[in-house]
């Protein structure tokens, strides 16, 4: 056999390589960065829980990543998955408000 045609080849470090890729897949990446960053964000956050910025990080990747797995939570309970640009919009929208007013109530 000299390919298959069913496997996806294409470059993943050229922007041509990257166009196409459904919302399903950018969820899914991001998702995963946010987990890593997490991971480093927590360590920081261990040594000095005081400073402003590791706790904006945490905030907003404990909110991206948990928004984002409740997005893949409800399409495995069988929503459409027409609906994943939709789900994909609305956690990162979701996300950003509740970030805003978490972040804004913190100081009144």
């Amino acid at each position: 056999m000299t390919g298959d045609p069913k496997v996806l080849k294409r470059e993943w470090t050229t922007a041509e390589g990257w166009r196409g890729t459904r919302a399903g897949m950018w969820a899914w990446l991001i998702q995963r960065a946010a987990a890593l960053a997490l991971v480093v964000v927590i360590v920081l956050h261990l040594r000095n829980p005081f400073l402003l910025l590791v706790q904006g990080l945490l905030l907003a990747l404990v909110l991206l990543h948990g928004l984002l797995g409740l997005r893949a939570i409800l399409l495995d309970f069988g929503l459409p998955v027409r609906l994943h640009r939709a789900l994909f919009a609305g956690a990162i929208v979701l996300g950003v408000a509740l970030f805003g007013g978490f972040w804004l109530w913190r100081w009144y």
